[in-house]
């Protein structure tokens, strides 16, 4: 999208044109999230438009939420100064027309053998070409949460669910050798901050060969699967919603519960994972509607106590599988839940 601005000189008004317009200025814009401190800012120079005084940037949101944009202003004459605006943003409608323009950023991905069998290695290989050098493979990104690229395994049914972490060569191309637990259609979404614009979640599809595994439909998951309680490895995972129904289009708060399985108590001994206290996916029935949360960071001692609040936002109505990831004494904490966002 397009974001224009005014910049003015309010101590210069003239009667007829109102106050002069500075012109020339060096504007820089970073954009970011208040609530999340930990998201990957979207920073752009800001450029001149054709009326004097006026100024564009071009953002791309990956998801809606609350936005904050600063402006550091730099006029030929005077001393620099700083504003901010608060940016509400939308979620995407699909019933609204889109425009013809691709995406800022897509990912390529071969895989050798180019048709894979469950249980046996595949060697994955993603490139990220951008909209303005689509013939170059893009190899500047920025670390969030302590790895360049962040790559979600999901089979298309949402049966499973994988969290990797490629690695980049020199020329650019992130690496991955992963053996698909079965067979099936997996999406594969690519978490990754190319950098200067944000994060950026890119799908792609693979088929995976073998014997038939069976369709997992979220629809009709047994009373197992949609419990909000699990045990993993020692722990009581609860997940607590403010309500039986939650909304779209809104960020609204999700609490996660840690407790020790043998004695009942909080957990008190949670390690940083990835650079969070925690980590929560979340994806739509359709299999292709994708949310990743992170910890409230505007809260302190997050997860010192076993309770971990976190901040997420349902772009549609739904069934949503998710995902919650935790580290306890060195070891991985992977637990599933089932939740129905409502519509307006």
């Amino acid at each position: 999208m397009e974001i224009e601005f005014r910049v003015v000189d309010a101590s210069q008004v003239d009667a007829v044109l109102g106050p002069a317009p500075i012109v020339r200025a060096k504007i820089q814009s970073v954009i970011d999230m208040p609530a999340m401190a930990g998201m990957p800012k979207l920073e752009e120079v800001a450029h001149a438009e054709g009326v004097p005084g006026e100024y564009g940037v071009h953002p791309t949101f990956a998801h809606g939420g609350e936005y904050r944009m600063r402006l550091a202003i730099e006029p030929l004459a005077g001393e620099p100064f700083g504003v901010e605006f608060l940016l509400p943003v939308l979620d995407a409608d699909p019933r609204r027309k889109r425009s013809p323009r691709p995406p800022p950023f897509q990912v390529e991905l071969t895989s050798r053998p180019k048709r894979p069998k469950a249980g046996q290695p595949a060697e994955l290989e993603f490139r990220i070409r951008s909209r303005d050098r689509p013939k170059q493979v893009h190899a500047a990104f920025e670390v969030v949460h302590e790895k360049l690229m962040h790559l979600l395994i999901v089979r298309a049914d949402l049966a499973q669910f994988g969290h990797q972490h490629p690695d980049i060569g020199s020329d650019g191309v992130f690496r991955l050798r992963y053996v698909f637990p079965s067979a099936g259609d997996f999406h594969l979404f690519v978490d990754t901050a190319p950098r200067g614009a944000g994060s950026q979640v890119m799908l792609s599809k693979l088929r995976v060969q073998g014997k038939d595994a069976g369709r997992f439909d979220l629809a009709k998951a047994s009373a197992g699967d949609r419990s909000l309680v699990k045990r993993v490895e020692g722990t009581t995972v609860e997940v607590k919603t403010p309500g039986d129904s939650l909304p779209i289009k809104k960020t609204t708060g999700l609490t996660i519960h840690l407790t020790d399985a043998a004695t009942g108590q909080a957990v008190t001994d949670l390690e940083p994972y990835l650079g969070a206290m925690g980590h929560l996916i979340l994806i739509h029935q359709d299999a292709v509607t994708f949310v990743h949360s992170h910890p409230d960071e505007r809260i302190s001692g997050v997860g010192r106590d076993g309770t971990v609040p976190f901040l997420v936002r349902f772009p549609k109505p739904g069934l949503y599988r998710g995902w919650s990831q935790f580290q306890r004494q060195g070891s991985i904490l992977t637990s599933d839940f089932i939740l129905r966002a409502a519509g307006p």
